[in-house]
Parts: structure tokens; sequence; C-alpha cells
């Protein structure tokens, strides 16, 4: 646990602002109070995640991740990522008519998926969306089957 000295020097608080968090905003003085230790958990669960990401079954192409970034949809819930392909067909449903093996082999590859590798891959889709371009063939590699590399 941080002492107040201590967030102060890490969040650029003032001490006294502290002491009156401490009476007048108890959850956050208290969250800020165990802010190294939510750090720390949160480093072993990107650890756990980028060790499950090389257990994934591998089966987009480049072509398929390409227009997984470029489509329109945005997962925010733990919800909505668990329910990944049906946001895709209904940003995509418009082309079902001009390129629908492409969609539906896009669909029931994420509908294969758990829901962790969900977020995995919607974590680097939207990732590359922020950033821009990246080396797609390494950036995806856990998904990405192999000879698409």
């Amino acid at each position: 646990m941080l002492t107040p000295k201590e967030i102060s020097s890490l969040f650029e608080v003032q001490v006294n602002t502290l002491y009156n968090w401490r009476k007048t905003k108890p959850k956050l003085y208290s969250y800020l109070q165990n802010a190294d230790y939510n750090s720390k958990i949160n480093n072993e669960i990107s650890v756990l995640l980028e060790y499950f990401s090389k257990t994934i079954n591998r089966n987009f192409n480049l072509n398929e991740i390409d227009f997984l970034i470029t489509s329109d949809y945005e997962l925010i819930t733990i919800d909505e990522v668990n329910e990944f392909q049906e946001h895709f067909i209904k940003a995509n449903y418009k082309l079902l008519t001009l390129d629908h093996k492409l969609v539906l082999s896009i669909y029931d590859k994420i509908k294969e998926l758990n829901i962790v590798e969900k977020y995995l891959l919607y974590k680097k889709i939207y990732k590359v969306r922020q950033v821009g371009d990246k080396d797609r063939a390494t950036f995806f590699k856990e998904f990405l089957q192999e000879g698409n590399k």
C-alpha cells in the first residue's frame, strides 16, 4: 500500500488534497493507496494473456485481418466482445451480396474463438486502428495460418 507521500509523488497531487480525499472521497483514496497493487495485477494479467496467445488456433489470413480492421464496429463491454461475430455481421451484412464468402468465412472463424481469443483479437484490431499501420503479419501472428506470416 502506498503512503500519502508516495501517492503525492506518483500522481502529482498535494498531500493536503489527499488527506481531504481520504475524508470526502474514500473510494478514490483507497484506489490510489492500492495503485501499485492494481498495476501489478494488470501486469500479471498481461503476462497471462501473452502466454495464452501462444495457444490460439491459427486460422485467419491477412486479407481477413485487413477486413476486420477496416470494418465499422466497436466492442466496448465484455458482453460485446463475447458477441464479436454478431457485431461483425451486423456491420457487414450489406456486403453479403458482394462478397459473402469472405464475410461468412470471417464470421465463422470469429464464432469458433473463445472469449479470451476474441478479446485478444479485438485488442489487436483496436490498437492497429488507433496507431495506424503495423507489420500485420507479425502483429497478428497468433491468428494467422502458417504461410501468412
